[in-house]
């Protein structure tokens, strides 16, 4: 089970195991009952919730393809957006050239959060999602760069 680490309730989440990427159905249902508790609507969660998810399908598929490895899920409530991010400690494998039926998580993150990154790196790859929070007058849109994390 993951370890949840919350600041002031419920503005903070932190998700983390060896194997958070097979735990899956337990991190959506997590990320759906803080972002619900932050007061983001019901499509705003379903988006949150799957670019998560494709962003920890990610790390099982290119940070650690032959096996189990750690994941790290950071929520949080800032200047009125929601930052999610999804770290790991893995080597980024680049797709093959012809995924099949997968290779899209990427392009589904994208359609679904306001602002994303992507670094990768030797310490791993994080991936940044930006939604902003109901009511905020602070457009995401107008911003050029994510806030360092």
């Amino acid at each position: 089970m993951p370890a949840l680490a919350r600041g002031p309730e419920p503005l903070r989440l932190r998700l983390e195991a060896p194997s958070l990427p097979t735990q899956l159905s337990t991190v959506r249902g997590r990320m759906a009952a803080w972002a619900e508790a932050v007061g983001l609507g019901t499509d705003t969660v379903d988006d949150l919730v799957l670019a998560t998810h494709e962003a920890l399908a990610n790390v099982a598929d290119h940070a650690y393809p032959e096996g189990v490895g750690e994941a790290f899920v950071d929520a949080e409530c800032r200047s009125g957006t929601v930052l999610v991010v999804v770290r790991d400690r893995g080597q980024w494998q680049p797709p093959p050239g012809d995924p099949g039926w997968r290779g899209r998580g990427l392009m589904i993150i994208h359609g679904l959060a306001e602002r994303v990154e992507v670094r990768h790196g030797d310490a791993g790859t994080t991936v940044k999602m930006q939604w902003p929070l109901p009511g905020s007058t602070n457009s995401l849109a107008a911003r050029d760069h994510l806030r360092p994390h």
